[in-house]
């Protein structure tokens, strides 16, 4: 069976070529952009996502305008887990374009700014699997209560580098430049360079 369906996409190929299907492609990704416009908060402004794409939670986010996110976006307001509701919230602001591969997900409130360039294989979370006081070590990590130590703010203009992870009860300020592989698990103040695990400022920028 695997070989007649390997023999048919060949063949498909052979007869519309790549134009074609790079047409339909486009053109599910316009379906599912639209289908997530009419779910989102506010519906009318311009977002552009590739499949594949996951979002949770749809009511309980908002979406500026000229949203752009490739492929693989997982975008989750998380409302229940375990039998326990919440409220989250993920603000995205105008002008946002998000790579390939990236994470965002909240459990109380993310925010967003505007003009802001997120790279590949970037992870946003405001929360974790388990008690602060890890007294729940004897139970499996997914079965764990989620916990959030507070909300994460990026600010406008920031430029966060590939494979970056910013964790919870953090602030980003405007104009900064989060350098790839950096673990954000403190606030950045404005016009600030940041690299490494655990993020630390390197240089300021005059704005």
């Amino acid at each position: 069976m695997r070989a007649f369906l390997k023999l048919l996409l060949k063949l498909l190929s052979y007869i519309f070529g790549f134009r074609f299907f790079n047409l339909f492609s486009s053109l599910k990704d316009n379906l599912i952009s639209y289908s997530l416009q009419r779910q989102i908060k506010n519906r009318d402004n311009d977002i552009k996502v590739q499949a594949p794409v996951v979002i949770t939670g749809a009511k309980h986010i908002t979406i500026g305008k000229s949203f752009v996110a490739n492929r693989n976006l997982r975008l989750q307001a998380i409302t229940d887990y375990m039998g326990v509701n919440y409220n989250p919230q993920i603000n995205i602001g105008n002008n946002v374009l998000v790579n390939p591969n990236c994470h965002i997900t909240a459990l109380k409130k993310i925010t967003i700014g505007d003009n802001v360039l997120i790279a590949s294989n970037v992870f946003i979370s405001d929360h974790s699997h388990g008690r602060s006081d890890f007294t729940d070590l004897s139970t499996p990590p997914a079965l764990r209560q989620l916990n959030s130590k507070g909300e994460i703010r990026i600010g406008n203009n920031v430029w966060i580098g590939q494979n970056v992870t910013i964790l919870a009860d953090v602030n980003v300020g405007d104009n900064v430049i989060i350098g790839a592989n950096a673990v954000v698990t403190k606030d950045i103040p404005a016009n600030s360079i940041v690299i490494g695990n655990p993020a630390r400022v390197i240089r300021s920028i005059n704005a």
